[in-house]
């Protein structure tokens, strides 16, 4: 998959970090010595790491060049890491708190990965996430009734994408084989769109990157772009003030050693 841009990952920087200061309230640690964000992007989640244990020994790591640099330029007292998040992390060490925010739905095999980072918490380590939970919304539904439509479903036969959506159910099922301390609950946010084009830019930033690069064609990813934004219009409603609530449900979990 090609890299990330992170100019258009922060266009909405402010709905993307709120979830990651919600999480980071939660978590119960007065006085971590390492934290560890894992697929931090272009920082925004590491630098509420920051704000609240600016103390700590944090480290940032992510497998895009792009992002990297742009979280270096964010913060050059934070440790950014260039490596596979799903890979062999053992390298780094033990932490106090092990942090990821809209991370899991891209790494396959939640079933094992959490298990593994939970061996990398020291005593009393923390293991918080957040996981955007798409399957009831219509940005969701839109995308997977277009591509299995005859217009599309050929590009996408050979799709591979490690992009899997977990319920809280499958979390907690992970989770209470390793610990019975676990705290799990799912927010529903309402984040304000001026325009259907920026639920398109929010989508197209990330979750359309696997379909988009598959078709490869720059006139094709105008089409499928452009009949996705037409399912858009259809699907969500302009209020009065010509604004458009964009719902996005996320589950969230924390996990303690």
């Amino acid at each position: 998959m090609a890299d990330w841009n992170p100019q258009e990952y922060l266009k909405f920087e402010q709905e993307r970090s709120r979830p990651a200061a919600d999480l980071v309230r939660r978590i119960n640690h007065k006085k971590p010595g390492s934290i560890m964000d894992l697929g931090c992007g272009p920082g925004n989640s590491t630098n509420v790491l920051y704000a609240r244990w600016e103390n700590a020994s944090i480290t940032g790591i992510d497998n895009s060049p792009a992002m990297l640099e742009k979280a270096s330029i964010s913060n050059n007292l934070i440790h950014w890491v260039l490596c596979d998040v799903d890979g062999d992390l053992s390298h780094l060490g033990k932490f106090d708190i092990i942090f990821s925010n809209a991370v899991f739905q891209w790494i396959p095999q939640n079933e094992v990965f959490i298990p593994k980072l939970f061996k990398m918490l020291n005593r009393n380590g923390v293991l918080a996430a957040q996981i955007p939970y798409v399957q009831e919304m219509p940005i969701h539904k839109i995308i997977m009734d277009l591509v299995s439509r005859p217009k599309w479903s050929e590009h996408f036969r050979h799709l591979s994408t490690s992009y899997k959506l977990y319920s809280p159910e499958f979390y907690y099922d992970v989770l209470s084989g390793i610990t019975q301390d676990i705290d799990l609950w799912e927010t529903r946010y309402f984040h304000i769109m001026n325009g259907y084009d920026d639920i398109l830019q929010w989508y197209t930033s990330t979750g359309l990157r696997p379909y988009l690069e598959c078709l490869g064609d720059d006139v094709k990813k105008t089409e499928f772009i452009n009949d996705v934004l037409t399912e858009i219009r259809q699907n969500y409603t302009t209020y009065k003030d010509g604004k458009i609530l964009f719902p996005f449900n996320r589950v969230f979990f924390i996990a303690y050693k």
